[in-house]
């Protein structure tokens, strides 16, 4: 403190020296803020420097913003162009899909679709014979010029999809032309050239550019496909006017021959009947013979007599099957036996035929397997379904070997009764089962050959089958045995 006070008596004692001290201390405040200054100025600088950068940066993002935008609206006036000429082909390809003709494709080719392609005029000539088929623009002398230079060069369409700007004959056709904005290309398949089509005078650009070449080519493209389609239409309309002519014909053939067919079906029915009827008297009188004989009704007879009458009567018997069953295959297919359908018991029916075949089940030692319900009703003439069932059971039982097994089964299958035949006979193969049906029709097994039979009993089956519109087939194997399936229709709520 004492010190402080002798330094305080000092400066103010002695008055120079206070100013001295006084400026000195102005000067030091001036250097503090002028340094200060300097320290500002320096960091202004620094932020001016900073702010030019950043508007150079922005001029120059300004200008890309203005080039991109002036390449965008560029860019997008050439989408829309391209929208609009894929829209101008959209209308232009639905509008000639389901056409078949060439006159009313070629009318397609409108002014329009011509400028929607980007072109003043436009041109279609005819490959074959150089006729105008469409003109928008082009004057009747560039038309027939155009055509010469053409005619002449024919061959130079052949191999190009469009005309190259550096060949002779699109030079002569621009000099024609009289403008070098112009496209030329042939329309064809692979094999053949439909036409030509020439389209000048761009709209709006100064020079063919690659939008206007696709656009062109599209056209070009859809018109070869028309042009194909409708060939290839013409030609089937051709075949099939051909084709119904040679049906025609041979459905009159066919017509023809099918009455022919029932003239000489009826004659053979007429010749059966007529036949039948003329043995069944004679053949009635000897079994009424033969059967009084073999009796002995007329006295005894020695024994190789009896045995030669015997055979006699048998084969006899066997003439009177043959010539029963002709009569009822003639009577069926004439329509003059009486068929009455009605409903009826299936069931029942099927149980009176094998009690009534039993002799000959007991006879061979066979095992008789039913398979039936309870009850069926079904829509049948009675007698002759058991016909049916008596023929196809007696023909499982002379086709199956002793202590073979023979099942019948009926069930009902939808609105159908289903009835089967199986045995465990000798079978057939694939050949005769397409044959077995038919009139006289013998099965070729060695088996089979040595049983007698007259091979009418199945065509009468099936006939009569026929008769009530149902089905009948057969499945068999050799050496394991045959089924004989058929339908009838059930009677409802049976």
């Amino acid at each position: 403190m004492g010190f402080l006070k002798s330094i305080e008596s000092v400066l103010f004692s002695d008055p120079i020296f206070t100013t001295i001290i006084f400026f000195f201390m102005i000067v030091v405040v001036l250097v503090i803020y002028l340094i200060q200054k300097l320290h500002l100025i320096s960091n202004l600088k620094q932020d001016l420097n900073a702010h030019h950068k950043i508007i150079r940066d922005l001029d120059r993002q300004a200008k890309l913003i203005i080039k991109s935008d002036m390449e965008l609206k560029l860019y997008q006036q050439e989408i829309e162009d391209k929208l609009s000429k894929l829209t101008s082909i959209k209308e232009l390809i639905i509008s000639s899909m389901h056409i078949l003709s060439r006159d009313d494709l070629f009318n397609q080719l409108t002014k329009k679709a011509v400028n929607s392609l980007g072109f003043k005029n436009g041109l279609l000539l005819d490959f074959s014979d150089l006729e105008v088929k469409a003109n928008i623009g082009f004057n009747k002398e560039s038309l027939s010029l155009i055509a010469n230079i053409i005619k002449y060069k024919k061959e130079t369409f052949k191999g190009v999809q469009i005309l190259p700007s550096n060949s002779d004959v699109f030079k002569q056709i621009v000099s024609v032309a009289g403008t070098k904005d112009i496209l030329v290309a042939p329309i064809k398949d692979r094999e053949n050239v439909y036409a030509v089509f020439i389209v000048s005078g761009l709209i709006i650009s100064t020079e063919v550019k690659k939008p206007e070449e696709e656009a062109f080519l599209i056209v070009c493209m859809h018109l070869s496909q028309c042009l194909d389609k409708i060939r290839l239409f013409e030609g089937l309309y051709h075949t099939k006017d051909d084709l119904e002519k040679k049906v025609k014909e041979r459905t009159n053939e066919l017509v023809k021959s099918l009455r022919e067919i029932e003239v000489i079906s009826k004659a053979k029915s007429d010749f059966i009947s007529s036949v039948s009827h003329e043995l069944r008297t004679p053949l009635t009188s000897v079994k009424g013979f033969s059967s009084l004989l073999v009796e002995d009704k007329f006295g005894k007879l020695p024994p190789e007599a009896k045995d030669r009458l015997s055979r006699i009567d048998e084969n006899v018997n066997r003439l009177m099957d043959i010539v029963n069953t002709l009569l009822d295959i003639a009577r069926i297919e004439s329509g003059k036996m009486e068929v009455k359908i009605a409903p009826s018991e299936i069931i029942k029916l099927i149980t009176d035929v094998t009690g009534f075949l039993s002799p000959q089940f007991e006879e061979k030692s066979m095992k008789l397997v039913l398979e039936l319900p309870k009850m069926l009703e079904v829509h049948m003439d009675k007698n002759l379904i058991e016909r049916v069932l008596i023929n196809l059971i007696n023909n499982a039982i002379k086709f199956t070997a002793n202590k073979g097994t023979i099942t019948v089964n009926c069930q009902q299958k939808s609105n159908q009764a289903l009835i089967s035949i199986k045995d465990t006979g000798c079978g057939m193969n694939q050949d005769d089962l397409e044959k077995i049906f038919q009139d006289f029709y013998r099965v070729k097994n060695q088996t089979i050959n040595k049983i007698p039979g007259t091979g009418l009993g199945l065509s009468l089956v099936k006939r009569i089958i026929d008769t009530h519109k149902e089905k009948i087939w057969v499945e068999s194997k050799e050496g394991v045995g045959t089924v004989f399936y058929f339908t009838l229709r059930v009677v409802k709520n049976a």
